[in-house]
């Protein structure tokens, strides 16, 4: 017989609360993290999608769920899956120090924020190039910064940066920022953000102090951009390389998985950032982990009945 009803691979906010609705419908859990919990939103200051969290950073929250989940008896491992494998009768989880057994495993991996893959960004890494503007913002009170990217991530970092920074420069490869229609609204009403459509960042320009510019192209030509802060937000990159090779991808490499948030490969999930056609919020992970644990509990049989 497998250890546990479910496995769950990942302590972001999707994995976080797969593991703890599974908990509550009585199946037998166990969760692995190499890092922290909380994933890519432990340093935001707000969850601004997620009602539940109230006023709670990103780490506030995630410590809190992580608690209750030892509370619930959830077994939790700090070492990196290696390896899922399938067997003829359950799924065995390899990780750097053990081999766990589980009757089905939801994927919950997350993602990690895309490089410009320019020239500079990695010599200016830390010297005026961030991937967090919760982090980050207050270094740069009074400054001229740039946020790259048209995605609703890079919509909030240039907002949270606006706070501090005395202008905020949005450079995004679209006609057009791929947002939420209140965020667009409150992008168009903070005036020191300026959006600037159609334009890409070739290269990372600085000295012996950090960044001094931005070397960008749009439609009036290549120019330079001063600068003292960048900060990349073009995408995310699915972390789901640990899936099985027989898992489909999408063109992302995000995990393809059905109404139920299964892959094609049988009691097999994927959840939150990992798969594809995820929403943009922490608030549709939740969800993803909370349907899947529901999902589990009614196939596997909940509350001690384990048919």
């Amino acid at each position: 017989m497998p250890q546990h009803d479910l496995i769950v691979v990942g302590e972001g906010f999707a994995g976080l609360a797969c593991a703890q609705e599974a908990a509550a419908l009585g199946l037998d859990v166990a969760i692995f993290e190499s890092a922290f919990c909380g994933g890519l939103a432990l340093n935001l200051n707000r969850l601004h999608s997620l009602d539940e969290a109230g006023e709670s950073s990103g780490v506030e929250h995630a410590v809190s769920l992580a608690n209750a989940l030892s509370e619930a008896g959830v077994e939790r491992i700090g070492a990196a899956v290696t390896a899922i494998r399938r067997t003829d009768a359950f799924f065995e989880v390899a990780s750097e120090t053990d081999t766990l057994t589980a009757r089905a495993v939801a994927i919950a991996s997350g993602a990690r924020i895309m490089r410009l893959g320019v020239p500079g960004e990695e010599a200016f890494d830390g010297r005026g190039v961030s991937y967090c503007a919760d982090c980050d913002a207050p270094m740069f009170a009074g400054a001229t910064v740039i946020v790259a990217g048209g995605t609703q991530w890079a919509a909030h970092e240039a907002l949270v940066l606006a706070d501090e920074a005395a202008a905020v420069y949005l450079v995004h490869a679209a006609s057009a920022m791929d947002a939420s229609p209140d965020t667009l609204a409150r992008l168009r009403d903070e005036a020191k953000i300026t959006l600037v459509p159609d334009t890409r960042i070739d290269e990372i320009l600085g000295d012996d102090n950090g960044v001094t510019a931005a070397r960008i192209t749009g439609p009036a030509g290549t120019r330079e951009l001063a600068c003292t802060g960048i900060f990349p937000m073009v995408g995310l990159e699915p972390a789901s390389e640990l899936a099985p090779a027989e898992v489909a991808r999408d063109p992302r490499g995000a995990l393809v998985v059905d109404d139920r948030l299964e892959t094609a490969v049988p009691k097999l999930f994927a959840i939150g950032q990992v798969r594809s056609g995820v929403g943009g919020w922490i608030a549709d992970a939740v969800a993803d982990g909370r349907s899947v644990a529901r999902t589990l509990a009614e196939r596997l049989g909940g509350k001690g009945d384990k048919r």
